[in-house]
């Protein structure tokens, strides 16, 4: 029998502890793709080091990519049977010993281990991480994990402000300074150490697992039937890949898209830059989210965020000769897809247990998302740079009537919170007559 979650400063301690796990863990190896965090930056020196070309040091984030698809899928059966704070520690000391080790390896073929069991450390944490969040913060989820998502943005922003000073330094065919890449890879893994010391600490105090406390609370059931929770996790699973997926094809190919034009004509330079405005505006979208979520209703949040997308996409269509409506398009689309993937989450997840298969679930949507377009549209926009604004504005289209169908499906609906509240206030009448 374990100790329910009721100290609150416990329950501060353990969300502080997930969301640095997860602004750690962007800001060093585990962002979404090269452009983020310390390895994107790091990647000539890291082929310098390993002696290969950087497409070849990057397929490290391939084999991350798959390790971390397994580690969604496996995630859920794991938590099932092992302590969530025992196993989130395990993962995180994994992580540590990756992260140290990545630029000291004795060849490429290590590395690319070393990012596959990394990748499958974070798919299993993230699972753990987010249902504990949802467990302790339940009338507030959708903040929880909207401040779990914010702290990738503000990793992967810190990332390459650590390990630019340890870049190593040439010009005109000579090196004037050599690689240090060391020293801020061995200062991740100290900072997750010491993480887990925290974690250690904190599990010492409240040995709790999300999964026995829910099997011993038999006082609260779900207010959902078992069809309702099967149609909402299908929608949700559509609903976040299609999310991650616009996400991803737009800020990766945003750039391209301003090079190619033949009516814009950016330069490298400011087409840099006009990725920049959209990950501005999109992580500070998710910084507001944390706090408009807690005052405000979550589907109407929702929806407003739908139509900036899909305005944001409108201008990108009809005035794609304008370069200055180029960078309105850009910050808008930020800001709009910026709370979605929290929110939805949020709103969803109020409607029945939340269990560590379900966000193993949605973790697999993402990876899928990630891939769904990686391969066939980047060629497309390559030659029609255009394409990628049809394709944003038609997944806008799709992505928003998603959101129709899973509000039309939750509406009436009592959440678990309701339910709770409902079945208290019956055993204090019962208790009273």
């Amino acid at each position: 029998m374990t100790v329910k979650l009721t100290r609150p400063f416990v329950d501060y301690w353990q969300s502080a502890n997930q969301i640095m796990v997860v602004l750690g863990m962007s800001s060093s190896a585990g962002g979404k793709g090269l452009s983020w965090g310390i390895y994107g930056p790091s990647l000539m020196d890291l082929a310098d080091i390993y002696s290969s070309a950087p497409n070849e040091v990057a397929l490290m984030n391939s084999a991350r990519a798959l390790g971390s698809f397994l580690g969604s899928c496996l995630g859920g059966f794991l938590y099932e049977h092992v302590n969530d704070q025992i196993l989130m520690m395990f993962t995180l000391a994994i992580y540590a010993v990756v992260t140290a080790l990545i630029p000291s390896l004795p060849n490429i073929t290590y590395l690319y281990i070393l990012g596959f069991g990394g990748g499958a450390a974070v798919g299993i944490s993230h699972i753990g991480s987010q249902v504990r969040l949802v467990k302790i913060w339940e009338k507030q989820s959708a903040s929880a994990i909207q401040a779990f998502h914010t702290a990738f943005g503000v990793g992967a922003m810190i990332g390459p402000f650590v390990g630019a000073p340890f870049l190593s330094l040439t010009e005109n065919g000579v090196t004037l300074k050599e690689t240090r890449l060391y020293i801020p890879y061995v200062g991740f893994g100290i900072f997750f150490v010491v993480i887990l010391v925290s974690m250690m600490a904190a599990y010492c105090l409240d040995p709790s697992s999300i999964k026995k406390t829910e099997k011993d609370d038999k006082s609260v059931n779900s207010p959902s039937s078992r069809t309702l929770e099967i149609v909402l996790m299908i929608l949700l699973f559509f609903y976040i890949q299609t999310c991650v997926n616009l996400e991803i094809t737009f800020s990766t190919l945003i750039s391209v898209y301003a090079v190619k034009s033949p009516a814009l004509q950016f330069s490298k330079a400011d087409a840099a830059y006009l990725a920049g405005v959209f990950w501005t505006f999109f992580t500070g979208g998710r910084i507001v989210s944390i706090v408009v979520t807690v005052f405000f209703d979550i589907k109407q949040l929702l929806i407003i965020s739908h139509s900036l997308s899909v305005c944001a996409a409108g201008i990108l269509i009809v005035f794609c000769s304008s370069p200055p409506l180029a960078w309105v398009g850009a910050a808008v689309m930020g800001l709009g897809l910026s709370s979605m993937y929290g929110a939805v989450c949020g709103l969803v997840l109020q409607y029945f247990h939340v269990r560590h298969a379900h966000i193993s679930v949605i973790l697999t949507a993402s990876c899928s998302g990630l891939a769904l377009s990686a391969y066939f549209v980047p060629p497309i926009v390559e030659v029609r740079p255009m394409f990628l604004m049809y394709y944003s504005g038609a997944g806008s289209i799709l992505h928003f009537m998603l959101l129709f169908v899973i509000i039309l499906v939750t509406n009436g609906r009592p959440t678990i919170h309701s339910k709770k509240e409902e079945a208290q206030e019956a055993r204090k009448e019962e208790t009273a007559t």
